[in-house]
């Protein structure tokens, strides 16, 4: 019996493709998981939605603790929920590898993603460089190697997506927060990397209603209230004409 890897999209529950809704409703067993892609949907609207039972699983339960998942894959149709694409974390390319070394087979829906979704800002996808994270700042726990991947994708004139880490225990890393820090180690480190006239792009929420996109400089984005999660960041590298043209439609937003 197949285990499939069913793609959720962007935003909700209401992202999901006629074909990852089919392939759901078809499985024996439906799992899902909020901790790579926390979606604006739980296990009640996906039940309500797909009409099947759903059971949540954590980050230990997918990492650590498959061999439930798999054993259950060997017997009946399994579909594991992921929000935006499934395979952008790596999470469940490892799950996928450790099916088929015991011989069970996959199947895949892909799904929009945070990937791709930021060319509505008007930025060229192929001009994107490495993509970098920021984490929640922890007391012993304060990363600075996103700064550096930074430095090296401006160098390259390539924008910059950057990922701000939301938990499943409603914890998020704000756009604000994201500036802040950044600014934070700029004037520690000393290596031009952010400087005032560096222009940001906020984007919240992308795929809803509810979405904003904002462009401006850093003190400029640092008071704007972007709202609840999902946040991402982008600064921009050497940009097209036209490039800069589709941002400006977001400067006073």
């Amino acid at each position: 019996m197949p285990l499939y890897f069913i793609s959720m999209g962007l935003y909700d529950e209401k992202d999901m493709s006629i074909r990852a809704l089919e392939t759901a409703r078809g499985c024996d067993i439906l799992y899902v998981e909020f901790y790579t892609s926390k979606l604006d949907t739980d296990v009640f609207k996906l039940r309500d939605l797909i009409g099947k039972e759903i059971k949540q699983l954590s980050r230990n339960d997918v990492e650590e603790n498959y061999k439930e998942i798999l054993n259950e894959a060997k017997k009946k149709k399994v579909g594991l929920l992921v929000g935006g694409d499934c395979f952008t974390a790596t999470t469940h390319i490892s799950l996928l590898l450790e099916a088929e070394r015991e011989g069970i087979e996959t199947g895949v829906v892909h799904g929009s993603s945070i990937y791709t979704a930021i060319a509505e800002t008007g930025l060229f996808i192929y001009k994107f460089g490495r993509v970098v994270s920021i984490p929640i700042k922890e007391r012993d726990f304060e990363p600075e190697s996103f700064y550096d991947f930074l430095k090296e994708n401006k160098e390259r004139g390539l924008h910059t997506l950057i990922l701000l880490e939301s938990r499943e225990d409603g914890r998020f890393l704000s756009i604000n927060e994201a500036i802040k820090r950044l600014i934070e180690i700029e004037k520690k480190r000393r290596e031009n990397v952010i400087s005032e006239d560096t222009i940001f792009i906020g984007v919240a929420r992308i795929g809803s209603e509810k979405q904003i996109i904002k462009v401006g400089n850093a003190n400029e984005l640092l008071h704007f209230d972007f709202g609840g999660p999902q946040h991402s960041l982008i600064i921009p590298g050497k940009l097209h004409f036209i490039e800069e043209e589709a941002i400006n439609r977001f400067v006073r937003k």
